[in-house]
């Protein structure tokens, strides 16, 4: 018995490490690293740009089990909030040597290539929420929030209290 609940206490420890810690609640994040001039995005402004229906999304952990459900989303494609960034590469040739750092308040972070986000459909599936469940983000502990709608483990880029994306170059 004593093998079994540590056994137990040890795999529930390790998914727990896998988990996004508790996020402080995000006004605002921003756009910086290579880029001409970093941009500071508030959940003001998100709330100015169109916003679309996302529908129903469920985030699911690293081994595919259900987490959680958001139910009728809105929100703005990411891709609307960094069209006006330009990074900044000596040529459009080095932009495959890009990547962008997502981090969370709690420094829970992500990684998105340039040629993922820019150049293929999975670019169209990241969106920053506005409104989940019939209710604004702004009522939310989560705030701001980042979700990629494509992924098979949702999880993995759900990304709450979004605080900064830094563009970077290996």
């Amino acid at each position: 018995m004593k093998i079994l609940s540590l056994t137990l206490f040890f795999v529930f420890s390790i998914m727990l490490g896998f988990a996004q810690k508790s996020v402080e609640s995000t006004n605002q994040f921003t756009i910086s690293g290579l880029v001409d001039k970093p941009k500071t995005i508030s959940f003001s402004d998100l709330q100015r740009e169109k916003s679309i229906e996302i529908g129903d999304v469920k985030i699911t952990n690293h081994a595919g089990e259900f987490r959680k459900e958001y139910k009728n989303l809105k929100g703005v494609p990411l891709l609307n909030l960094l069209k006006d960034v330009k990074i900044t590469a000596e040529s459009p040739k080095v932009l495959s040597e890009y990547y962008l750092v997502i981090k969370a308040s709690d420094g829970y972070s992500v990684v998105l290539s340039w040629n993922e986000l820019f150049n293929t459909e999975v670019g169209n599936s990241f969106f920053i929420v506005l409104e989940a469940d019939g209710k604004s983000q702004v009522e939310s502990t989560e705030r701001i929030l980042l979700i990629a709608t494509k992924d098979f483990k949702t999880g993995r880029r759900h990304v709450k209290g979004l605080q900064s994306i830094e563009i970077k170059k290996i």
